[in-house]
């Protein structure tokens, strides 16, 4: 995996965009998918089988200790609500993998940075298809993310609902 940046700022923002993104856009999670298979993690609700991810659950527990030092506080808890592992969630017969993340520095706003994230995607049995994630990520402390909004996927999501 390369990473492209066209940034005059620290690098620890740049890294920290690339970690998250890296691990957002990479399946099958091998820890992930051993949470999902332990009978300890899911519980009934309503006679629904739910996956456990209530702060002090073990899905929990991972999320933060893969996140939570790349994010600040409040924004750690928006992306664990809104977005972690919506692309890798259903990942038991997905591949995704990420081949080249570009970020730069926006232009307008000086705690942004644009970012793009090649990604390869294949279904067990089909070809592999290539996506493009654009996105942003506000940093407004030094290598801590407040905010990760992905503006355009190119329909991945969509097609990972579709194939799951």
């Amino acid at each position: 995996m390369k990473v492209d940046y066209n940034v005059e700022a620290d690098n620890k923002s740049v890294k920290s965009i690339a970690h998250v993104l890296k691990s957002e856009f990479t399946s099958p999670k091998q820890k992930y998918n051993e949470i999902l298979k332990d009978p300890n993690n899911i519980m009934k609700i309503n006679g629904q089988k739910v996956l456990k991810a209530s702060n002090g659950s073990e899905l929990h527990q991972y999320i933060e200790d893969l996140y939570q030092p790349y994010f600040t506080n409040s924004g750690f808890e928006k992306f664990f609500v809104a977005s972690a592992f919506s692309y890798t969630l259903h990942s038991k017969e997905i591949q995704i993998k990420v081949d080249n993340i570009s970020i730069k520095k926006n232009k307008n706003y000086k705690d942004d940075y644009d970012f793009v994230v090649n990604v390869k995607y294949r279904k067990t049995g089909d070809s592999e298809k290539n996506y493009k994630v654009k996105g942003l990520a506000t940093i407004p402390e030094n290598g801590k993310i407040e905010n990760i909004t992905y503006v355009d996927d190119g329909g991945l999501l969509k097609k990972i609902k579709k194939n799951t």
